[in-house]
């Protein structure tokens, strides 16, 4: 009887602890189903929109994806250095995909009276990634917030590179307004070499970012917020 009350006993406890174990399971998946609706998204917080950058032309092109994943291939899929490039080579990072953009156009010329007073317009671009998630809940907002923080990475890379080409941009102008005639006024600015600086400075603006990478100075770390 001993041996069976023993028995009866050690079965009661087990069944109370798989009662508990069930229990823990059902408040763990109820507290994440809560969670999971606490963390739709409607709408807010909003996509993060880039301030404007004087003087600079912002293009936009759409990426699309329901979790970090898809948005990542998209983004390594868009194709930019072919849509909007060609892009300048980064000997740190030659593999990688460009997920934003950032160049110059002449913008406006004028017929040479003296080099003192002709100065060359170019017009500075960026092309940003634009994400459009639908506002239904299918969306969860901490791929919101993981989003517009790189969003915002990504414009302040793309803002220094575009401060490099108007500091080049001005330098040449200024280097041209001391020609002497206007046929060296032309060649200054027909020469191949002539961009050979602001291209070099770029380079040396990764280099910088690579040395001490953090998403404040517009350089994404290693598996940061999983990017």
């Amino acid at each position: 009887m001993a041996g069976l009350l023993v028995l009866a006993i050690v079965g009661l406890l087990i069944r109370a602890q798989q009662l508990r174990d069930e229990t823990a399971r059902q408040n763990a998946e109820q507290a994440a189903e809560l969670q999971a609706l606490k963390e739709r998204w409607f709408g807010t917080p909003a996509i993060w929109q880039p301030p404007a950058i004087p003087n600079t032309t912002i293009q936009f092109f759409d990426v699309s994806g329901v979790n970090q994943r898809e948005l990542i291939n998209s983004l390594n899929n868009s194709d930019l250095c072919v849509r909007f490039g060609p892009c300048a080579s980064d000997p740190l990072n030659p593999k990688g995909a460009a997920w934003g953009l950032a160049g110059a156009k002449l913008s406006s010329t004028s017929t040479c009276a003296s080099p003192t007073t002709t100065t060359l317009l170019y017009k500075e671009f960026v092309v940003l990634p634009r994400w459009q998630p639908p506002t239904d809940g299918s969306i969860n907002i901490p791929l919101v917030q993981k989003w517009n923080a790189l969003a915002q990475v990504i414009y302040v890379h793309e803002s220094g590179h575009v401060a490099i080409t108007k500091a080049g941009i001005a330098a040449l102008n200024d280097q041209a307004h001391q020609l002497p005639t206007c046929d060296a006024l032309e060649a200054f600015w027909n020469n191949p070499k002539l961009f050979d600086k602001i291209d070099a400075d770029q380079l040396a603006y990764h280099a910088r970012l690579y040395a001490n990478c953090h998403p404040e100075v517009g350089c994404i770390p290693p598996e940061w917020m999983g990017w």
